[in-house]
């Protein structure tokens, strides 16, 4: 003989076999939840069992009881009879637990605690490093800036103190005497060499007052690190120059005229004091830039006086900022052309070749000639670009005495690189303090179910009928342990009464 019967705790479905069970009530263990469940004998109820005990409860053998198989109008919806359903439900049971319940409430509550927290920290770090790498590039730039501009206005000062020497000499009556300086001087081009008997014989008053000129340009040129050359070239391609190399070295070329170079045609077409563009030295075969000042003298153009710098010099000296953020600097002309950057060098370019360098206002990036577009306008200030290196800050201040600007880039992941560490170490911090919690909730989510569910599954059994049962651990002093002794004092009152009955 078979009946039906479920779970009092999960509501599964059993069949069970009553054949040959001579007790009025037969106890099972569910499979799916593990709760003791007690059942009145059907046999009992029809007289087939005259003669039993009360507290006679016989242990059923799982191995005889099956799962309801759903063929027979179950009395509830039919729920899958495999090793699935019974992880789904002990899923549902874990799901609705308050032991559930509570270690979802820690978690939550100190995962958002964190996430929130961790946020604030970490956008306000990253937002502090960015506004003072900012702050800092500015500063560099304009201290550079400054830095250039004194030296830059001291060449200038010099040339121009060189080309008033100059005039005055040329507008002296005293007639000089020969000096020690022939070697310094450099005889114009006459088609198959430098100078000649005639040369020297139409240009011997002219050569007598430059020679003059040398101790005052090797005084000043040896005092100035930004002077590598200074000079003057006359109306009448004489020139005399500080260094006798540098005679030696451009008297070696073939065709050399001051009259055709730019820093001459530049000076004597504008009239006034003047910067070069980037060209070829004809002496050291290097990239320089000439400073050149107009010399008149009785109202009538004399020459250029000139200072050479090497821009290796400055290239040197800005590659040398050590600033961090993976930053470099340049220098860009008031015609968007490039003066100073990383990586330039004259290449191919011979010393009687024009030099093309870069045009800075017109590349593939639209953000970055807007920056040198305000950087040409004399402009000042930080602002960002995106490159294929990533997004770059760039600070820039004018050079007012070149007509220049002077930039430095760095790197905007660089700049916010440490603000990454903090938001990796808040995270490593966020995933353990929500391990801890998880494990705090499981341990008071422990604390709270275990005892509730020892005094349902006592319910359960005094409910269907059973009363031998042992006392509840009374080791809390809490309202569980409250609520332990009241369910005891309960169960004792209970069987007193029954045994009176």
């Amino acid at each position: 003989m078979k009946m039906d019967t479920e779970c009092t705790q999960c509501g599964k479905l059993y069949k069970i076999n009553v054949s040959g069970i001579e007790s009025q009530f037969v106890k099972y263990s569910c499979q799916a939840c593990q709760t003791e469940n007690v059942i009145e004998n059907p046999r009992f109820a029809s007289g087939e069992i005259l003669d039993f005990d009360d507290d006679d409860h016989l242990d059923y053998d799982d191995e005889e009881m099956d799962e309801y198989p759903g063929d027979d109008e179950p009395r509830r919806a039919a729920q899958p009879d495999d090793e699935d359903s019974s992880l789904l439900q002990k899923l549902i049971l874990m799901a609705n637990s308050i032991r559930t319940r509570i270690i979802a409430v820690l978690v939550l509550l100190i995962a958002i605690s964190l996430s929130v927290v961790g946020w604030v920290a970490s956008s306000r770090s990253h937002a502090a490093l960015a506004d003072q790498a900012q702050t800092s590039l500015k500063l560099y730039a304009e201290q550079k800036a400054r830095e250039y501009a004194l030296s830059f206005d001291r060449i200038q000062q010099e040339v121009e103190a060189m080309a008033n020497y100059t005039r005055e000499l040329y507008e002296s009556d005293r007639v000089p005497s020969e000096l020690e300086y022939r070697e310094h001087v450099l005889m114009p081009w006459n088609g198959k060499s430098y100078g000649g008997p005639q040369y020297e014989r139409e240009l011997r008053q002219e050569i007598l007052t430059t020679q003059q000129l040398v101790p005052f340009i090797i005084n000043i040129v040896r005092k100035n690190p930004y002077a590598s050359l200074g000079y003057l070239g006359t109306e009448t391609r004489l020139m005399v120059l500080d260094a006798p190399a540098a005679v030696e070295s451009i008297g070696g070329l073939v065709g050399y005229e001051n009259t055709k170079r730019p820093w001459y045609i530049k000076a004597k077409t504008e009239g006034k004091t003047i910067w070069t563009e980037p060209y070829v030295d004809a002496d050291t075969k290097e990239l320089i830039v000439t400073c050149g000042a107009p010399v008149r003298a009785a109202g009538r153009f004399v020459g250029v006086a000139a200072y050479d710098v090497a821009l290796a010099t400055i290239q040197k000296d800005i590659l040398t900022l050590d600033i961090g953020y993976n930053s470099y600097a340049f220098l860009v002309g008031k015609n968007g052309k490039a003066l100073v950057r990383p990586g330039m060098n004259k290449g191919d370019t011979r010393w009687d070749k024009t030099y093309e360098t870069d045009d800075l206002l017109n590349t593939s990036n639209r953000a970055y000639n807007a920056i040198v577009a305000n950087m040409v306008a004399g402009q000042r200030g930080v602002e960002t670009y995106m490159s294929e290196e990533g997004e770059n800050y760039v600070a820039y201040a004018p050079l007012p005495a070149i007509g220049a600007s002077v930039a430095i880039v760095a790197s905007k992941d660089k700049v916010v690189s440490p603000a990454k560490a903090i938001q990796s170490l808040i995270t490593f911090v966020w995933l353990m303090v929500l391990a801890l919690a998880i494990v705090a909730g499981f341990y008071i989510g422990n604390g709270i179910a275990k005892p509730i569910n020892e005094l349902t599954n006592a319910a359960d059994r005094i409910s269907q009928g059973e009363m031998d049962l042992e006392m509840l651990t009374e080791d809390r002093k809490d309202e569980i342990g409250r609520l332990t002794k009241s369910f005891n004092r309960l169960v004792t009152s209970l069987k007193i009464a029954l045994s009176v009955r």
